[in-house]
Formats: C-alpha cells, sequence, structure tokens
C-alpha cells in the first residue's frame, strides 16, 4: 500500500503502523488481533488521504523528474493521436459545411474549437490544466499537442501534488520540514543542479565582438545572480527611504497573515501540533486570498485619493502558509485612514477569533532617529534570497537552509516573493543601462534618469547606489506618477512567429520620450510645433548559440545548434534543450521537414491540418499545419 509513496514517507507510516498493532492490553479485551485490525484501518486511511493528490493514475507522488518527463510525453502523444482521429472525423463535417455555404475560415475556426474542447478533456483526465483561455483556438492545440507544453505543465502539476500531500501528513512544520518538505527541497536541488549543468555545457558566441561565454557566465551577470538581485532590491528600498526622508512621510511596516483555518498546524509550548480548525487551504490558495485582501486595500485608498510607495515581500510561515511584509510610505496626514483600512479588510474574515486582533494584522511605526527602514526590511530581504550576513533565522534555523527552503516553497507554488508598490517600473531602468549615451538637447528627465541609472550623480565625492534610484523615480515624475511616468520601454513588433504559431512579442529596442519640438518664428523666437515621441536606442547585440562537442573538448571549435526542437515533434532522440538566450522565437528552418530540400513533396490541406506527399507517395498522417 505504500509503496508509491516517498520512501520516507512510507517508512514514517509503517513505523506507526508497527506501533499501533504491538499497542494492546492484556488486562482488557482489545487483544492482539484487535489491535492489528484497528492498525491495519489507520495505515489504510492514512495512505488513501494521499493517494488523490497524485497527478494521475500513472505517476506516483514518488516519481523522479524522468518519470514526469515520460509521462509528459505519453499525454503529448495522446493528444496528437487523438487530433488525428478528429481530422479523418472532421472531413466528412467539412463536406456537409460547404455544401450548407459556410466559408473555410469559418469551417476551419470550427474545427480548432472542436478540438480544443477535446483536446482540454484529455488533459483534465491527465492531471493538468489545459491551455489558458487567453490563447487563440489553434495555438492552444498545438500547445497540448507539444511535449514541451506537457513537460512544464507536468512538472508543475507534479511539485504541488507532491507538497499537498506532505501538508496532508503533517511533516510540513516546525517541528519536522520547516516551510517546505524535504522531498520537494531534493527535487528543486536537482534542478537547480541540472539547470546548471546546462547552462554551464552551453556556449554563447557575440556576433559582433566575436567573444564566447558560457551561459552561466551571461546568467552570473544579471538578476538571476542572488547577490545582484538582492543588491538591486535594497538599492531600490534605499532609495524609497530617502524620498521619504526628503518630504517627510511617514514609514509603515506592516504583516499581514491569514485566518487561522488556512494553517494546518499551530504551536503548542514551543511544537507543532495539528490544526483542528485546518479546512485544507494549501499555500497557493492562501496566497490568493492575501492578494484579494491587499487589491480591496488598495482599492478603498485609492477612492479615498490616498497612494503608497514600497515593497511588499511574501514568505511563509513554518507550515508553507505564506504571510506578507509590507514597507510603505506615505503621507504623515494619512496615517490614521491607512490603518483604518488595512485592518479593516485584513480582518474582514474571521475576524473575531481568537487572537485575530493582535497577530492578523501587525504595524511597526518607522522612525529614523532610531534605525533606517532599509535596514530594518534587509533580513527579510536576505532571508528570502540567499541568507546574506544572516546566521540563524527567527525559528532558529541555519540562514542558508532557510534561504534555500523559502526558494524551494516560492517554486512549488508559484508564489511571486517581491513586488514593487508604487512608483515608476523598474523595467525603464534596467533597459536604461543598455543606452550608452542621451541627446545633447534631451529634456532635463530625461539626462537625470540616465544619470541616476549610470550612477554618475556624486554625493560628498562619493557614489551612492540608493541616491540613484531616488533622482530616477524623480525624473520619472516621482512616487505617485502611478502610469504616468514619463520615460517608456521602446518596442518594435516581430515578424517572427512563436513555436506555436502566434506572432511573436514585440523587442525593446530602448527607451522612448514624448517632447514638444521647437523652432524659430519669422522674428527669431522659439515657438512649440507637433509633439513628437523620441526613441534612444540601446546597444544590443548579436548571439549564436553553440552546444560543445565532443571536437571541442579536443580543441577544435563548438558547431552552431540548428534547427532547434519545437517540442512538437514526436521523436524524442532529436530534442534539444531550450537554450536561447534572448527568447529568439523559431526560424523557418525550424518548420523545415526531414529532407525536404531534397524531395519534390506535394501537400494536401483541409482547415488547420495537412498532409504531405514524400517521394511522391502521399502520407496519410494528418497533423496539424
Amino acid at each position: 500500500m505504500v509503496a508509491d509513496l516517498p520512501r520516507r514517507w512510507a517508512m514514517r507510516i509503517l513505523s506507526t503502523w508497527e506501533g499501533r498493532r504491538s499497542r494492546f492490553d492484556r488486562r482488557k479485551s482489545t487483544g492482539e488481533g484487535t489491535a492489528q485490525r484497528i492498525a491495519n484501518e489507520e495505515l489504510r486511511a492514512n495512505v488513501e488521504r494521499l493517494l488523490p493528490f497524485a497527478v494521475n493514475d500513472d505517476l506516483t507522488l514518488d516519481a523522479d523528474d524522468g518519470a514526469v518527463v515520460d509521462a509528459a510525453w505519453k499525454g503529448a502523444e495522446r493528444c496528437r493521436v487523438r487530433l488525428l482521429e478528429l481530422a479523418d472525423m472532421q472531413q466528412h463535417g467539412r463536406d456537409a459545411l460547404r455544401a450548407a455555404g459556410v466559408s473555410a475560415d469559418e469551417a476551419e475556426a470550427v474545427e480548432a474549437c472542436e478540438a480544443r474542447c477535446e483536446l482540454a478533456r484529455l488533459c483534465m483526465t491527465r492531471g493538468i490544466e489545459p491551455a489558458a483561455a487567453r490563447y487563440d483556438d489553434t495555438p492552444a492545440v498545438r500547445r497540448m499537442i507539444a511535449p514541451r507544453w506537457w513537460t512544464g505543465q507536468m512538472r508543475k502539476a507534479q511539485a504541488k501534488a507532491l507538497e499537498s500531500a506532505a501538508i496532508e501528513l503533517g511533516i510540513v512544520n516546525r517541528s519536522k520540514d520547516c516551510y517546505v518538505s524535504n522531498e520537494s527541497l531534493a527535487a528543486r536541488r536537482a534542478q537547480n543542479e541540472r539547470n546548471a549543468a546546462t547552462l554551464e555545457a552551453t556556449i554563447a558566441r557575440n556576433v559582433e565582438t566575436e567573444q564566447e561565454f558560457t551561459l552561466a557566465e551571461l546568467a552570473a551577470k544579471g538578476p538571476a545572480n542572488r547577490a545582484i538581485k538582492r543588491a538591486e532590491l535594497m538599492t531600490r528600498i534605499n532609495g524609497f527611504e530617502r524620498i521619504a526622508i526628503a518630504h517627510a512621510h511617514a514609514g509603515l511596516f506592516l504583516t499581514i497573515t491569514c485566518p487561522s483555518k488556512m494553517h494546518s498546524h499551530r504551536i503548542i509550548g514551543g511544537r507543532a501540533a495539528r490544526n483542528p480548525k485546518y479546512d485544507g487551504t494549501k499555500p497557493n490558495d492562501a496566497q490568493k486570498y492575501l492578494s484579494g485582501v491587499w487589491a480591496r486595500i488598495r482599492a478603498a485608498l485609492a477612492r479615498m485619493g490616498i497612494a503608497l510607495y514600497g515593497f511588499r515581500i511574501a514568505e511563509p510561515q513554518h507550515d508553507g502558509t505564506p504571510h506578507w511584509h509590507l514597507l510603505v510610505f506615505y503621507p504623515p496626514a494619512n496615517d490614521s485612514k491607512i490603518r483604518t483600512t488595512i485592518r479593516r479588510y485584513a480582518l474582514q474574515m474571521d475576524g473575531d477569533e481568537a487572537g485575530a486582533q493582535e497577530k492578523r494584522c501587525d504595524f511597526k511605526t518607522m522612525d529614523p532617529s532610531i534605525g533606517t527602514a532599509a535596514a530594518y526590511i534587509a533580513k527579510y530581504v536576505a532571508k528570502n534570497i540567499d541568507g546574506h550576513k544572516l546566521e540563524k533565522d527567527l525559528i532558529g534555523n541555519d540562514a542558508l537552509e532557510t534561504s534555500a527552503r523559502v526558494e524551494a516553497w516560492a517554486t512549488r507554488w508559484r508564489i511571486r516573493q517581491f513586488q514593487q508598490v508604487g512608483g515608476p517600473p523598474v523595467t525603464v531602468w534596467r533597459e536604461l543601462r543598455r543606452v550608452e549615451s542621451v541627446p545633447s538637447d534631451a529634456p532635463g528627465f530625461v539626462q537625470m534618469a540616465y544619470r541616476a541609472v549610470n550612477k554618475v550623480a556624486v554625493i560628498e565625492g562619493r557614489d551612492h547606489a540608493s541616491v540613484a534610484w531616488d533622482h530616477y523615480v524623480q525624473a520619472q515624475g516621482g512616487v505617485f506618477c502611478g502610469r504616468n511616468y514619463r520615460l517608456r520601454l521602446a518596442t518594435v513588433a516581430s515578424d517572427a512567429r512563436t513555436a506555436y504559431g502566434e506572432p511573436a512579442a514585440a523587442r525593446p529596442v530602448g527607451v522612448e520620450y514624448f517632447e514638444v519640438a521647437k523652432r524659430f518664428d519669422a522674428i527669431g523666437n522659439w515657438v512649440d510645433v507637433l509633439p513628437r515621441t523620441v526613441t534612444v536606442e540601446s546597444k544590443r547585440f548579436t548571439w549564436e548559440i553553440l552546444r560543445p562537442a565532443a571536437s571541442a573538448r579536443a580543441g577544435h571549435a563548438a558547431r552552431p545548434v540548428v534547427g532547434l526542437d519545437l517540442g512538437l515533434g514526436f521523436k524524442r532522440e532529436h530534442r534539444a534543450p531550450w537554450t536561447c538566450v534572448n527568447n529568439c522565437t523559431d526560424s523557418a528552418l525550424d518548420h523545415a521537414e526531414p529532407f525536404e530540400a531534397d524531395y519534390p513533396n506535394e501537400r494536401e490541406t483541409f482547415g488547420m491540418y495537412e498532409r504531405t506527399a514524400w517521394g511522391g507517395s502521399l502520407s496519410t498522417d494528418w497533423r496539424p499545419k
């Protein structure tokens, strides 16, 4: 009965079973047979509580990543076979639609919709969510027959299934596996090791400079590097605090937690115990609850004309249930309204339960005379990234172990840990770093933003990173600029198509700003003319992805990777890792059929399907275009 469970869980259940079956009182009527029956019933009940969490019948809770990938390929193959069956069935329906005067485009739309509904049903029977509703029918169908898409969905479902079962078993808590189960932590570490090996084994060559780097070296230069990510977050927090001090704004550090019924365990006498009120809420659902609470708070404040700026951090409590820390700044005149509004919505659900008033919503006023707000929140930032300069967390666990567990928790449940509140977007800030120079006649706010990003501003003979964000926010229109920030990301439409046949997203090319052009009139005065948008291009390089071959290790050059697998084929021996540096979409070569240039062929199509003649013989293998 326990064979399909992770080994540690199975041993735990069997140990409990062995203890129960040997525990009987000779002085009472309860004999050894009765004790064994009771132990068996409890074991069966424990296992039956866990098995429903499995993604599907073929994928057990103890499945490794290889088994998950195999299950994904089987699921994609099932959808593909079903789609081919639909192609034959829809031929008759298409003839009927033509006879009824329905156009070819309308008929194709009907076929795509029918195929989508059928494949969505197959996805749900395999335990994964079908393609999202935001996709059109044809791209959705292409996703649901793609092994790459299935692999991502299946990994996501397996991660949630394993952790949900661990919570149900009662091992995710302060006394056992804090924040996340050891099994999920091991799976995340193995995933990180696989990713690191792929990055180390893949080389990117700069076409312009002909320099070569491993993808690991390139990733270490951006926010994927934990130290850089932490430094950038602290830079922005410091910048917001400088703005608050300059404008005499109040600072508030608040913590919002979930109702007790969303916690699987509670603390009694320093030990974790099962919570009898627990209603089965999982961390991702609790995160949605907190997001909804904050959305209502912001909406209520917006109706009163009150705005905030700062940062939000989501982190787990000992049993994996998330809670939020927020450091926000605002004009002191709004302090009372802000606190009242936050308490009203934070306690809207079960606000009368024991301890709710004291624990569900906690406020700490920031006092610059005692210490900086950035210093206060630094430990929360470090705990959730890399444990920098921390020895122990609040529970007493090692900081490095804690940060690894928190990171595994966030990835298992797909929870966004950090989010900026108010202020201009950081996307333009990062894009400005790619800009070599701005026009000499650019407006003052453009010059200020450029200097801020490149830390040209000097205070008392030293560069200050916090000053950079402070000046950047000022250049964009201030912390309360909302969507009216001045410098924006410049993008151009792409002619490429994604692997699923959709138009590729517009690609960034720099920053742009709005200005009113001027000229001299007849008497020599400056006058405004038509407004215009000015684009400042950023410096970008073209990268060629190289996969080191055996000859490369022997001193020969690495060979370029061509014809990257799009995940729409079903020959597994041809799969290649998805390692495109700049998220390039597929090229015409990616869609080329094998030997198509060498053999004449003909294609027969109807609707969203086609079949191809190779060497003069018509294949009956219908497939999506």
